[in-house]
């Protein structure tokens, strides 16, 4: 499946990675990162968190490796120019953004949690908006060889 959303393929073109893309493929990197401890923590503290109710630690298991995989695979295309990388790139900021906040509504305890909604709305459109302006940029485009109409 990850083979189909990225393009295995060479570089289409031998454009420098323009900053922006690189800033939003650290960015990718980061979020994989802390998925990537999601998941090792989790199994390291199995039967602990096996032991408080709530979130089973199979969900944080798995939702960890999922976007550990993605993640890493989306940093890849990014890094690399992968032609399909613009729209992997949108799709799952979008299904990532979804799954956050799905997350944080569903499985929270006293609801104290959602005190700073505002500030993290805010986050999340300013992630969308700096992820679909940096993408639609003309060297980026062109870095990741998107044709287009002049």
């Amino acid at each position: 499946m990850v083979e189909e959303v990225l393009d295995l393929g060479n570089q289409t073109g031998d454009q420098k990675r323009p900053f922006l893309v690189t800033l939003l493929a650290v960015l990718v990197l980061t979020i994989t990162i802390v998925n990537l401890l999601r998941l090792v923590n989790t199994v390291a503290l199995w039967s602990f968190l096996s032991g408080i109710p709530g979130v089973s630690p199979f969900y944080l298991a798995v939702t960890g490796l999922v976007w550990t995989s993605l993640g890493a695979a989306l940093f890849w295309g990014l890094w690399t120019g992968k032609s399909r990388a613009p729209r992997a790139t949108r799709v799952l900021t979008i299904f990532y953004l979804g799954y956050e906040w799905l997350e944080r509504i569903v499985f929270t305890g006293s609801g104290n949690e959602l005190q700073n909604w505002p500030f993290l709305a805010i986050l999340s459109i300013i992630l969308i908006l700096f992820t679909f302006w940096t993408l639609s940029r003309s060297d980026a485009k062109a870095f990741f060889g998107v044709m287009h109409e002049q």
